[in-house]
């Protein structure tokens, strides 16, 4: 199977699961473009392939994930996890930085807005900690 013919089984798959109709997806394209997307005649450009995955409420990387799954056969969660180690990879290796973004967490928003728990007496004949929101 061909990207372009494993696009347009998920194209079609996911459109038609969500109730859309060709109408429907008039925003992000044309009902002549959809079609010929969806019988694998044509591929999208990457500006496309967003408005297509806004318009049917998903993400362009899920779009692409289940593209690849198709033509491969491979099983969405390896696709997934060879993802997060070549994100890994690139992240320690620099080129994330190079591009001015990081797949770690930023932990000065984490602690922002992470509530504070500090530990306060709770009367019990045993020790314990007790936390307070």
């Amino acid at each position: 199977m061909s990207l372009k013919t494993g696009f347009a089984t998920v194209l079609k798959a996911i459109r038609t699961s969500r109730g859309l109709t060709h109408k429907n997806m008039s925003g992000a394209s044309s009902r002549g473009y959809m079609l010929k997307l969806e019988h694998g005649l044509s591929s999208p450009t990457v500006d496309k392939l967003i408005a297509i995955s806004d318009a049917m409420g998903v993400s362009p990387l899920t779009l692409f994930t289940l593209t690849l799954s198709v033509e491969s056969g491979q099983p969405v969660d390896t696709l997934v996890q060879q993802f997060k180690t070549d994100v890994a990879d690139l992240e320690a290796n620099g080129a994330l930085k190079g591009l001015g973004i990081s797949s770690l967490p930023d932990i000065r928003a984490i602690r922002a807005t992470s509530p504070r728990r500090r530990a306060v007496a709770c009367p019990s004949s045993q020790a314990e900690l007790c936390f307070a929101e």
